[in-house]
């Protein structure tokens, strides 16, 4: 019979992502207590850190410094409650899909052991001017299925790391990058998230002049 388990690592769901994800598990596990009546992190503490974590990702947009580091902070916070849950819910659930339901966990097969290995380097990667002033559209083939994905950015020599700047994080084959200043030459590389934040090969840069 095959076994289902709470997914206990939060680090593929971006950061609109990971607030729906936590509402669910605190909404599902409040509503099933008696399945879960005694949970390492209690649901009052989980929602403040789920209020901590939605009112930093409100005002992220500034960009601020200060912003930046809190939404950080408060990220690190909620998945490692999340992390704790999950690993109650899977010691309670032992296998059962209906029990790692009532959590409201998303969740995975147990079946196999879990692919940690540093995903390959995006194929064929291709850029063209967005339809605004200053954006790039940047294309490529993922070699894993429903990839998560990091791209960069410099407008010196590719072959500095220092130079390389993230432009965010897109899942699938495609990404749009806005606020260029026109007539910059740009270089633009891609890199799949592994399982456990364990990070792929860099693609072969490929570069545009900015309209």
């Amino acid at each position: 019979m095959k076994k289902i388990r709470a997914i206990i690592y939060f680090r593929d769901h971006l950061a609109a992502e990971l607030s729906p994800a936590a509402h669910a598990i605190h909404g599902k596990m409040s509503q099933n207590a008696a399945t879960f009546p005694q949970p390492p992190v209690t649901m009052g503490t989980l929602q403040t850190y789920i209020t901590t974590y939605d009112e930093c990702l409100a005002v992220r947009a500034s960009r601020a410094t200060a912003d930046v580091i809190a939404l950080k902070k408060a990220r690190e916070e909620l998945e490692q409650a999340l992390r704790v849950l999950g690993t109650y819910v899977n010691v309670q659930a032992k296998g059962s899909a209906e029990i790692v339901e009532q959590s409201g966990c998303p969740s995975h097969s147990g079946r196999g052991p879990a692919d940690t290995s540093p995903p390959e380097a995006p194929a064929d990667v291709r850029l063209s001017h967005g339809r605004r002033s200053g954006s790039l559209l940047l294309r490529y083939r993922p070699k894993r299925a429903k990839s998560v994905n990091e791209v960069q950015t410099t407008t010196g020599d590719p072959n500095l790391e220092t130079g390389w700047q993230t432009a965010g994080i897109y899942r699938g084959g495609r990404a749009e990058i806005s606020g260029q200043t026109p007539g910059t030459l740009i270089w633009v590389r891609v890199r799949t998230v592994g399982l456990k934040g364990i990070m792929g090969a860099w693609s072969d840069p490929a570069q545009i002049r900015v309209l």
